[in-house]
């Protein structure tokens, strides 16, 4: 968990304090895995590989990086020398990317952690590992990010809100004070919710939806409407 304490001015003073410079491998030869490739490339960090299991292996390289089988992994690069980020996206309510999280950790790995340096953080900011923020996000003080979360751009997260481990955030999200986003859930794109709710695990949070009160666990919520669909979030999740 890395938690650190900065000034109003942003995120200047946090990047010397979370990030070394790091060599990493991406877990995942996808979309999600070759953008996070071209932010980390303007970093300082180095990634020098992309990895996948064998059997989804089409090709030995990648954007010009070797590609290892995962099965192998720390032979070639060892978790001693290398960090590992597991860039998957969510599906299965982010449970792929929670399997493969525990599997790197299991091989010893750091999980690597980004935060855009457009992004604006305060005091008392708490992270956990293989968290990806993007550009331009606002994170009020006493926010606490757990492991595995992913966070577009142009978010608003206010104080005193926890999001728990293998969350998926998009962009323009407006999360009021003292919020909880249970763990494994999905917030869609321009979402509200208001202050002091908590959302429950392995939920799913549609575009433009407004939410003013708690929802339980697995409940799916679709735009406009803000009302509770029939179907649980298991039921919906791969169709989103």
């Amino acid at each position: 968990m890395i938690s650190v304490c900065i000034d109003e001015y942003g995120l200047n003073n946090i990047i010397e304090e979370i990030f070394q410079m790091q060599k990493i491998v991406i877990f995942g030869t996808g979309e999600l895995a070759q953008r996070i490739f071209f932010y980390l490339k303007n970093s300082e960090d180095e990634v020098v590989a992309f990895s996948a299991n064998k059997s989804n292996i089409d090709s030995n390289e990648l954007l010009g990086l070797p590609v290892v089988e995962f099965e192998n992994i720390e032979q070639k690069y060892p978790p001693e020398k290398f960090s590992m980020f597991i860039a998957l996206a969510y599906s299965d309510m982010n449970k792929k990317r929670a399997k493969f999280f525990d599997e790197a950790k299991s091989k010893g790995y750091e999980l690597y952690s980004y935060v855009h340096p457009s992004t604006k953080i305060w005091d008392e900011f708490e992270m956990g590992e293989n968290c990806f923020i993007l550009a331009e996000n606002i994170i009020q003080p006493f926010v606490k990010i757990g492991d595995n979360v992913l966070i577009g751009s142009n978010n608003l997260i206010s104080h005193n809100t926890v999001i728990q481990n293998n969350c998926f955030l998009t962009s323009n999200i407006t999360l009021g004070g003292h919020i909880t986003i249970g763990a494994n859930s999905f917030i869609g794109l321009s979402a509200t919710i208001n202050q002091r709710v908590k959302i429950g695990k392995e939920c799913i949070i549609g575009a433009g939806t407004l939410i003013t009160k708690d929802v339980n666990d697995k409940e799916v919520y679709a735009e406009n409407s803000s009302k509770k669909l029939p179907q649980s979030s298991d039921e919906i999740s791969n169709i989103i």
